[in-house]
C-alpha cells in the first residue's frame, strides 16, 4: 500500500451535502447593467442619428424636385407661347399692339382691339410689387413678397377632337387660323358656338390652304403663373406655385381661381430679353417693369429664377445664406428652411422664329 490514506465521509442519514455555490456579485451585476445601457445608448443615438439624416435627405429630395418641376413646367409653357398655328410675317407681327392685354377679363369683354393686342403679346408679367389690373384681385390672391406674375398665352398643339386631345366642347373659347387667301387675316378667336367658325365680326368663314375645308379648332390657353404665401390653410407658411387658366365656367369663358401647383417655391423671377434689332435674338434683359406694348411685342426669350425652400424646418440648422435671382438677392431668411435657387434661360421659338433672317 501507499503512503497515502484514503479519507473517508460519514455522512449521517437525514444530513444533505453542502456543495459551494457560484454567480456574479453586486459589483460584477452593476458593472455589466451599466454597460447594456451604455451599448443601448450608442445604439439608439445612431439611430436617431440615421432617421434625422433619413428625414433631411428627404426634404432635401423633394425640395429639388420641387424647384426642377417648376422649371420644367414654366420652360414648356414659355417654349409654346405665341403658337397660333400660322407662320406670320416677321417683324414684329402683323398688327403691332397698342396697349398691353388685361389678363383677367372673360371673353365677353373682348373686342377686336384686344383680341388684335393678344396675339403680339404671347408673354406678359408683373414684377414683384407691381399691381395688377382690379379684375385680378380675385385671381391672383395672397401673392408671395419679393415674387414675379407671369402670363402666357398659346394655342393647344393639337386640334380638338383630335386623337391624345381634348374634345370639342361648345361654349369654349377656340382658335382658327386662316390660310386661305388673305393671310392678312391672322387669327381668329371666337366661342366654338357654330361649324364653320366665324371671325370675331361673323362675317368671315375661317378656311385652311385649300378654302374649302373649316380651319382646326384650337383651345386658345392663357394661363396665370405666380406664387401665394400659403398651400391649402391660409396660415401653414407653405408659400406655392399657383395657375389660373381661362376657361368656361357658368356659361362664360373667364379666368378662373387660381389653384395650387407646387408647395415649397418661395419666390419665382423672370428677366424678359427683348430683341431691339428684329434678328429674334435677345438684346437687353431686365424685369420689363417699365415695359410698354410694342416692349412686350419684342420679347424673345426669358430668363426664369425660382427659389425652393423645404417645407419644414431643420432644427439646428443656421440659414444665414443670400440667394441671388438675376439681379434680386433675397436673403438670408434666418428661420431654419433650406433653400436652393434654380435658373433657367428659355428662347421663344414662336416669337423669335417669325423674326429670323435666313
Amino acid at each position: 500500500m501507499s503512503g497515502h490514506r484514503a479519507k473517508l465521509t460519514v455522512v449521517r442519514p437525514g444530513c444533505r451535502i453542502r456543495k459551494q455555490q457560484g454567480g456574479f456579485s453586486l459589483i460584477e451585476l452593476m458593472v455589466s447593467i451599466t454597460l447594456g445601457l451604455l451599448i443601448m445608448t450608442g445604439v439608439l443615438a445612431l439611430y436617431l442619428d440615421l432617421s434625422r439624416s433619413n428625414a433631411e435627405l428627404a426634404k432635401m429630395n423633394r425640395q429639388i424636385e420641387n424647384g426642377r418641376f417648376t422649371l420644367q413646367l414654366l420652360q414648356q409653357e414659355l417654349w409654346r407661347a405665341g403658337f397660333w398655328d400660322i407662320y406670320m410675317p416677321p417683324l414684329p407681327s402683323i398688327t403691332p399692339p397698342t396697349a398691353i392685354p388685361n389678363p383677367c377679363i372673360g371673353f365677353s369683354s373682348w373686342d377686336a382691339a384686344y383680341i388684335a393686342n393678344l396675339y403680339p403679346i404671347p408673354v406678359q408679367g408683373y414684377a414683384a410689387g407691381a399691381s395688377l389690373p382690379t379684375e385680378c384681385s380675385g385671381i391672383v390672391t395672397n401673392r408671395q413678397p419679393n415674387s414675379d406674375v407671369l402670363i402666357v398665352r398659346y394655342a393647344a398643339t393639337c386640334a380638338a377632337g383630335a386623337a391624345n386631345c381634348e374634345n370639342y366642347s361648345a361654349g369654349k373659347l377656340y382658335l382658327q387660323t386662316q390660310t386661305c387667301g388673305d393671310t392678312g387675316h391672322g387669327n381668329y378667336v371666337v366661342s366654338a358656338e357654330s361649324a364653320p367658325v366665324l371671325d370675331i365680326s361673323g362675317a368671315t368663314v375661317v378656311y385652311k390652304k385649300d378654302c374649302m375645308t373649316p380651319a382646326d379648332r384650337r383651345k386658345l390657353i392663357t394661363s396665370i403663373f405666380y406664387v401665394r404665401n400659403y398651400s391649402a390653410a391660409s396660415n401653414d407658411g407653405i408659400p406655392t406655385l399657383m395657375r389660373a387658366d381661362l376657361d368656361l365656367s357658368g356659361g362664360s369663358v373667364v379666368m378662373q381661381s387660381a389653384q395650387p401647383v407646387i408647395e415649397g417655391i418661395q419666390s419665382i423671377k423672370f428677366e424678359y430679353g427683348q430683341d431691339t434689332d428684329e434678328d429674334g435674338t435677345a438684346d437687353i434683359f431686365d424685369d420689363c417693369s417699365s415695359c410698354a406694348a410694342l416692349d412686350w411685342a419684342n420679347v424673345v426669350a426669358v430668363r426664369m429664377h425660382v427659389l425652393a425652400r423645404n417645407l419644414e424646418a431643420s432644427p439646428g440648422y443656421v440659414e444665414n445664406k443670400t440667394y441671388q435671382l438675376g439681379p434680386t438677392a433675397l436673403g438670408p431668411f434666418n428661420d431654419g428652411f433650406m433653400r436652393h435657387a434654380y435658373t433657367s434661360y428659355v428662347h421663344l421659338v414662336n416669337p423669335a422664329g417669325r423674326r429670323e433672317r435666313p
